[in-house]
């Protein structure tokens, strides 16, 4: 299984809306041509997968030694979008 970190390890570098435009359109890019795999092709899925990551990403943020942002900025948004792609 791909791991969220092994997605985009550059997600941290989001700052604005426009840089998490670019990811996310990257990130289709990616799925699109196969260059990342993905468990939630569908979209109810996908936005499913993502719901239940956003309920459990303080494990994510534990396994980083960190804490879980209090108000979420682009860089979450970004790491919320990449994990519902691989999130299960």
């Amino acid at each position: 299984m791909v791991t969220v970190t092994g997605i985009n390890p550059d997600v941290s570098s989001i700052e604005s809306r426009e840089d998490l435009s670019r990811f996310l359109i990257d990130l289709a890019e990616k799925v699109e041509s196969g260059a990342f795999p993905c468990a939630n092709g569908g979209s109810v899925d996908y936005v499913r997968a993502a719901g239940y990551w956003v309920r459990a990403m303080h494990g994510f943020y534990m396994n980083q030694g960190e804490q879980v942002p209090a108000s979420p900025d682009w860089s979450t948004i970004a790491q919320i979008f990449s994990a519902a792609f691989v999130y299960e």
